[in-house]
Parts: C-alpha cells; sequence; structure tokens
C-alpha cells in the first residue's frame, strides 16, 4: 500500500463534481501531490507511514482549493503600491464636494510622504458619487489635483478600472489636449472650451494614458511583489488555490512567467490576453503569434481572449427620465456599445476562428445580448463551445439566459455585488429605477435556466477578495455586518423583486460548486482540480467549522484553518477566538 504524506481526518469533505455528483468521505488522503484516496477514518490511517503526517480537522468542513475565476491580483500593486481610497464614501444626502474634499485630503497626506514618486498613483476613488449617488452631483477635475502638486503627474484609478482622474501634467506628458479626438469607444470629459477635465471614462480612453503617460506601469520587480504578497496575504488565507487574471499588463504577465519559472507561484494562475478594440482586427495576428507562448508549467498560462462590450450599462431600454435630465443625457440615453452588432460580431468570431477561450464584459441587457449573439454565431462558425464566458450579468433577458444555457456559454457572477446596498438603493435606482434595479443580478434564475455559473470577486473592485463573503451574498442577498456603514441602514433587505425578494437566493450547494468544480471547469482545469477526488491534484482547505451546520447569516465569520497546494500546507493558522 502507498504510504501517505499528508491525511486529514475527522473532517467532512464538502465537493461536486462538474457533473453534480457530489463526492463524500470524513478523510482525505494524500501521496505526491495527489489525492490517494477520500473515504473514512479508518479505512485513511491504514495509509499511514513513518513520517505521514496526519492533521484531525476537528469535525470541520474540507472543501477543494477555492478559486477567484474573475479577478485582477496583479492590479493589486496599485493598492499596495500607492494611495488607497476604497474606504471614503459618500451618502445620498451628502454633497458630492464632500466626498471630492475628502478624496483630495487622503492624497494630500500621501503625496507629502511619497516625494521620491515620479508618478503619483491612487486607486479606489467612486465614480458614482459624482453621478447620482449623492446630492449636488459635479465631477472632479484636474484643478482639484493641480492644488496639491502640478510639477509631478497625478493618475487616480476609480474602483472599478473605468475611469481615471488625473491632473494636468499627467494630461502634458501624455499628450492630452484640447485637439485630441474622442476614442471611438469611452469618453474624455472635456469642459465648455473643449479642454479635457482631467476625467477619462473606460478602455480605449484610459488607455491614452496607460500607453503614453512615461512611468505609468510597475515594474516587473514591483508585479512580483505584488502578486506574491496576494498570493500570501488575499488568496491562500481564504483557501484560494486558482486565479483568473482577467486584465494584466505586459509587465505583469512577466513577473507571473517568472515566478512561475521559479517555483514560488503556490496558486494556479490562468491569464488573459486582452483586446482592447474590436475595430483593430490586426490585434488579433499578434495574438495569434502570442498563443500557446506564455504557458510556462501548470501554475500559470493563457487561454484566453478578453473583450469589453461596454462602457456604461449600455441597456434596451432607456435610463430613467429624471438621471437624463439631471445628467444632460441625450434623449432616451440606454448606454454605450463600444460596437456596431457587425464590428462586435466580426472580431468576435475572428478571435474564436484563433481556438482560443472568449471572455466578455457586459453588463446591461443591451451589452448580454450582444455578447449572446456574437458568441453563438462564433461557436456555429467555428463548430466548437470552447467554454466561452460573458461575466458580470447585471441585467439579462430571460431569453438570454435561455440561449446562455442551450449555447454552453458560462455565465462568471460576482455574488458580492448582490446586495440591497447603497449602490442599489442610490446609483441603480437613479439610473433604472427600482424595479430595473431590484431585480439585477439574476443569479438563480441563471442557475435555473440550465447556465453553469462559475464566481469571481473582481478584486480590486470589491475588497477583500473573500470567498466566504461570496456565499453569504449568494445565499442572503443582504448586507452583513462586515460592512458597518451599509449594515446600518440596509440590513434585514434583500436584492429582489418586490414580489419575490428571495427568488435570487441559491442554495449552499450551488455557491460552493460557483467557487470550485464549475470555476475549474471554466479554465480547463476540472480535470486537474475543483473537486476532492481520486487522482486528482490535492487542492485542499480545512475550515474552522461546519460550513453546513452555519447559519447563512454567519457564513461571513468562517475562517480558513489549512490551505493544501499540489499536496503541501501553504497556509496554516490557528482560527482567531
Amino acid at each position: 500500500m502507498t504510504k501517505a504524506d499528508l491525511i486529514l481526518e475527522n473532517g467532512k469533505v464538502y465537493s461536486f463534481s462538474v457533473d453534480g455528483s457530489r463526492q463524500d468521505g470524513t478523510a482525505v488522503v494524500v501521496a505526491n501531490g495527489k489525492i490517494l484516496d477520500v473515504c473514512g477514518d479508518a479505512k485513511a490511517l491504514q495509509y499511514g507511514g513513518e513520517d505521514t503526517e496526519i492533521i484531525d480537522c476537528g469535525g470541520n468542513t474540507i472543501l477543494p482549493g477555492l478559486s477567484d475565476a474573475h479577478a485582477h491580483p496583479s492590479s493589486a500593486a496599485s493598492i499596495f503600491e500607492s494611495c488607497q481610497l476604497f474606504d471614503i464614501t459618500g451618502e445620498s444626502h451628502q454633497s458630492s464636494q464632500m466626498v471630492i474634499d475628502r478624496y483630495l485630503k487622503r492624497l494630500k497626506t500621501y503625496i507629502a510622504s511619497h516625494q521620491e514618486e515620479q508618478v503619483i498613483r491612487a486607486t479606489g476613488w467612486n465614480r458614482a458619487f459624482f453621478s447620482g449617488a449623492c446630492k449636488d452631483p459635479k465631477w472632479p477635475d484636474r484643478h482639484d489635483l493641480d492644488k496639491l502638486c502640478a510639477d509631478r503627474p497625478i493618475v487616480m484609478e476609480s474602483y472599478c478600472q473605468h475611469a481615471m482622474w488625473v491632473n494636468t501634467k499627467a494630461l502634458e506628458l501624455a499628450g492630452i489636449s484640447e485637439k485630441t479626438p474622442d476614442p471611438m469607444s469611452g469618453a474624455i470629459q472635456r469642459d465648455e472650451s473643449g479642454h479635457p477635465t482631467g476625467i477619462l471614462i473606460d478602455l480605449e480612453a484610459l488607455n491614452l494614458i496607460k500607453e503614453n503617460l512615461p512611468g505609468y506601469d510597475f515594474s516587473v520587480p514591483q508585479y512580483k511583489n505584488t502578486i506574491l504578497r496576494y498570493q500570501d496575504e488575499e488568496a491562500l488565507p481564504y483557501g484560494v488555490t486558482l486565479l483568473h487574471d482577467c486584465m494584466h499588463t505586459e509587465n505583469a504577465k512577466i513577473a507571473y512567467k517568472e515566478l512561475a519559472t521559479e517555483g514560488k507561484l503556490k496558486v494556479r494562475v490562468r491569464g488573459v490576453h486582452p483586446f482592447s478594440n474590436c475595430r483593430h482586427l490586426e490585434e488579433l495576428d499578434q495574438i495569434k503569434e502570442q498563443a500557446g507562448s506564455d504557458r510556462i508549467n501548470d501554475t500559470f498560462d493563457i487561454q484566453t481572449i478578453k473583450i469589453f462590450l461596454e462602457g456604461e450599462f449600455a441597456m434596451i431600454e432607456p435610463y430613467e427620465a429624471e438621471h437624463i435630465r439631471e445628467h444632460g443625457l441625450p434623449s432616451r440615453y440606454d448606454g454605450e456599445l463600444f460596437y456596431t452588432d457587425k464590428e462586435a460580431e466580426q472580431a468576435i468570431v475572428k478571435a474564436a476562428e484563433l481556438g482560443l477561450q472568449i471572455h466578455i464584459h457586459a453588463m446591461g441587457d443591451k451589452a448580454v445580448k450582444q455578447a449572446v449573439d456574437c458568441l453563438i454565431s462564433a461557436q456555429n462558425q467555428t463548430g466548437t463551445a470552447n467554454r466561452n464566458t460573458i461575466a458580470h450579468l447585471t441585467m439579462v433577458r430571460d431569453e438570454d439566459m435561455t440561449r446562455m444555457a442551450e449555447n454552453h456559454i458560462i455565465c462568471n457572477c460576482q455574488p458580492r455585488w448582490m446586495i440591497n446596498d447603497s449602490d442599489t438603493a442610490e446609483y441603480y435606482t437613479s439610473c433604472f429605477g427600482k424595479k430595473r434595479a431590484m431585480a439585477a443580478y439574476p443569479h438563480k434564475r441563471l442557475i435555473d435556466a440550465g447556465c453553469l455559473v462559475a464566481y469571481g470577486t473582481d478584486f480590486p473592485v470589491t475588497p477583500p477578495p473573500n470567498p466566504f463573503h461570496e456565499i453569504q451574498c449568494a445565499l442572503t442577498r443582504s448586507v452583513f455586518p462586515e460592512d458597518a456603514e451599509e449594515y446600518k441602514v440596509y440590513q434585514g433587505t434583500m436584492l429582489g423583486p418586490a414580489d419575490d425578494p428571495d427568488r435570487d437566493c441559491v442554495s449552499m450547494d450551488e455557491a460552493i460548486k460557483g467557487l470550485t468544480c464549475n470555476a475549474a471547469y471554466q479554465l480547463f482545469l476540472e480535470n486537474i482540480t475543483g473537486s476532492i477526488e481520486k487522482g486528482k491534484s490535492a487542492e485542499l482547505v480545512v475550515l474552522d467549522r461546519d460550513l453546513e451546520k452555519t447559519a447563512a447569516q454567519e457564513i461571513y465569520k468562517t475562517q480558513v484553518v489549512l490551505t493544501v497546494f499540489k499536496g503541501d500546507i501553504v497556509y496554516c493558522e490557528t482560527p482567531q477566538e
């Protein structure tokens, strides 16, 4: 009998395969980095040898290694290496100027203590405070930042990574002026005389800074430090052993590859080829040349093309009339698709012909419809579904849920967003009206339609990347005490239609699948990881409790006691009292 390197005993295995079958047992036996057996304690102990490590799980849950199948780990550099603004908030009774002043106060302190930085970076501001979530809405501008520092560029990225607020120096160094044409997708906000205000919206506009401002990107050593810090502080302590970095720079990719070569990654990472403009089909030729060259070993690979189809929510029905009037938007404004249906289809079909998976950002129901239309066309023309994925899916028509299921299009959802909070009550309701806002994120409806749903945190949009926060939000659709300010106002309320508020609450089993087997399937790894089965790589997580016996409102308190990756214990900590 093969002797075990590690035995987890007196636990409760909680694991599913993609086909829905459950794995049960009280013990897991590990040898040579693989799961040797899933069984009862008595049988497991027969595998014990002189050098076997045996860990008593105390009757608590043993999960497969968890996944974050849509996140931006390398973007943690903007947190670890810059001024962090995520915790600064505003409320509906406060003015936009009050929020601006809070941001500027924080940034002023940061600048004073970082005189050596050639580019001053900040991240985490929320544009919703300037477009409906606060009273007297007004946008900040470059002059606000010039008062703090005029001789060095300041670049402030929004929490959603879809907007920038920069000073005049940053605009000058990037060559952005009143003569710079607006990009086809995205926007350069301008004052009455046509000069840029310092606010840039969406990918092509942001790229004017990212690609032209000297010294904008972080260095490879900085990214390596960020990735390892993220791994050790934000992934392994939460039991996460599989990450999908859905937007990274070339320097970040180099950092991942070097870390994989050096054997320093204790998680599996999958990256993306960014396809930044569907009108520039020549980008796909460059991606084709790179395809297959980024695989170092099984800890890092790229098999996916990332595409954005919209900026602000692209909706089938217009935004609310009051929101349109207040913001001076065109009559019957319905958001912005970046591309015509023909442009999007042509690009997505050509991308599919490369044989790579396609991962599409789509939130509004018009963008989701366009994504589904294009993916079905691409799949029909290429003859393969290739596990194509749509991420976010805030608003979705019933018929598109059915079409996604029928055409095997994967849904990547962010449960942490699926709550009734200030974003819903103030921003979403302002834009879409209460009925549409409360019906957002049709999680359970997607599952009931037959869609495969995988989870992602979209970190750093919603820190921390805690999977147990995701589970609680998926089950309750409500805020919890961890969000102290939100909890004071919104406790006990759910995100859901008025006549059926818990319509989109899911079961614990469905949430676990989203974090494990379904996410592994999305990333072509279901035969290697994502479930606790004989022969699979030993990615295991021991909790401080029996998760199935934990009240839904208490799940957020869950702590990880032990994380195992490829049979090695990579995180171990006694839970706090």
